[in-house]
């Protein structure tokens, strides 16, 4: 019965840990700083003459929506920002409704650019790895069409692309093996820049492919999409979630604490 009300009592905490941040979440200020392996990312872009070529694969379902969404928004503002061409994709078939088209199409219009001259957004094929080589032999081959139905050799946006080693970046952010499909297929026959998004426990995974060159950059969680939103300097939901999240985080530490003192100390009594 003890432990039954001990949980309780966490439980109340960890809601008001939370409640309370997103009540006042205006009054909450956290520091704006970025680790050098979200930056890399951002440098990459910013660094990109205009109307360069970039491509984006978003390969998340609905389930890690909330982490890896603000990521691929926080992408496409700033590629949108610095006048770059987008092409969108996903070998995740979960992604190809929803996920990839409303992405694209909310933040094309946030940014007022036109779908098939600054972006556009390529249907579902399944394959997975075969998309990604035949990518990097003929993107026509790959895509002939857009999800519109319209044929991509005629797209503006699509101008001087014949494969993946046209483009100046990509960029897969996958909450599974997508992103060791680009690293294997993408980037070892196209020869691009390739970086990377992942949710947290994922991130650890892809810091041997940053030694080895083969990601020039990586974000893993809702912490990274927070650090691009704060570099490009446009705050959304990745910054407001962080708060509540910091707060439980700094709870549970407490708790933690708490608790080895309590463990210790009963054991030293009983000693």
């Amino acid at each position: 019965m003890k432990f039954n009300v001990t949980r309780w009592i966490i439980f109340a905490l960890v809601a008001i840990a939370i409640i309370i941040p997103v009540m006042i979440k205006e009054r909450i200020t956290l520091p704006e700083s970025s680790s050098s392996v979200v930056k890399n990312i951002y440098d990459f872009i910013e660094k990109l003459p205009e109307k360069s070529p970039i491509i984006i694969s978003v390969d998340f379902d609905p389930s890690s929506d909330e982490e890896l969404r603000p990521m691929i928004k926080a992408l496409l503002r700033h590629a949108f920002r610095k006048n770059l061409r987008v092409i969108g994709m996903t070998i995740w078939d979960a992604a190809a409704g929803g996920t990839l088209i409303n992405i694209f199409n909310e933040m094309g219009k946030e940014a007022k650019k036109e779908d098939g001259v600054d972006y556009a957004i390529m249907p579902f094929k399944p394959g997975g790895s075969s998309i990604i080589l035949l990518l990097s032999q003929n993107v026509y081959d790959a895509y002939p069409k857009d999800y519109k139905n319209n044929l991509n050799k005629d797209l503006p946006v699509f101008k001087g692309i014949k494969t993946l080693k046209d483009m100046k970046y990509a960029m897969c952010v996958s909450a599974g093996q997508a992103v060791d499909t680009w690293i294997i297929y993408g980037k070892e026959k196209g020869k691009m820049p390739l970086g990377a998004g992942c949710t947290a426990v994922m991130a650890t995974d892809y810091y041997p492919f940053l030694q080895s060159k083969q990601l020039v950059g990586l974000m893993g969680g809702l912490s990274a999409a927070a650090q691009y939103e704060s570099l490009i300097k446009h705050k959304d939901t990745a910054t407001e979630s962080m708060k509540p999240q910091t707060v439980v985080h700094a709870l549970i530490i407490i708790l933690i604490i708490i608790g080895n003192i309590m463990y210790f100390t009963g054991k030293r009594k009983k000693a």
